[in-house]
Formats: C-alpha cells, structure tokens, sequence
C-alpha cells in the first residue's frame, strides 16, 4: 500500500502566505526606491563639494534688571493661565449599596 501525501494544516498556509508577501514587499520597496537611492546619491556627491559653512559668532545680549520699589509680587497665583484654561478637577465619585449578584441555579424543586 502506498502512503498518503501529508496533508496541509492551516499553519503551513499561513506562514507561504507570509513568506510571498514579505518577499513582494522587498520587491517592491527596491523597485520604488530605485530612482530616489540614485536622487539621494548625486544630492549628497553636491553637498561634499560645497565649502563647509563658516562658524559664526553669537554674542548674548546683555539684560540689566531695574530695580522698582513697588510691592513684591508672589511668583505664583496672580494672572491667567496661559495655556490650557482652567485647571483641572478631579471628581471623586462613591457609590454605595449593594452589588447583588447573578442569583444562582440551586438545588431548587418545583412543587405543583
């Protein structure tokens, strides 16, 4: 008697499934990215022959505080806030009475 081909499972499926979609995914990445990989190579081959930028100088600008004899003012708690509105609130809510239950099935018998 001969034997029996093996038969195919679900698994077997599934992972030729995946394998030709990742292979038609690279075919298809190295087909579209074919004209841009040749774009890049000659934008990059420009910028190598430009002169590097020379460094430039940043000086800080100099700030000087007047000192005024008004009042103080706390640092936090006077204005708006400037982003986003109102502060948020938190809502604590409690409930309470009982859950009850699914009831049961029990050993119950009917009486007629």
């Amino acid at each position: 008697m001969a034997n029996k081909p093996a038969h195919r499972n679900w698994n077997d499926i599934q992972i030729a499934i995946a394998t030709i979609s990742m292979a038609l995914t690279l075919a298809f990445w190295n087909l579209f990215a074919g004209p841009d990989r040749e774009t890049a190579a000659k934008r990059a081959q420009e910028q190598a022959a430009l002169p590097p930028p020379q460094p430039v100088q940043i000086t800080a600008p100099v700030v000087e505080v007047q000192p005024t004899l008004a009042s103080p003012t706390p640092l936090q708690g006077n204005g708006p806030i400037l982003l986003g509105g109102k502060a948020p609130q938190t809502n604590i809510i409690v409930q309470t009475g009982g859950g009850g239950g699914g009831g049961g099935g029990g050993n119950s018998t009917r009486s007629s």
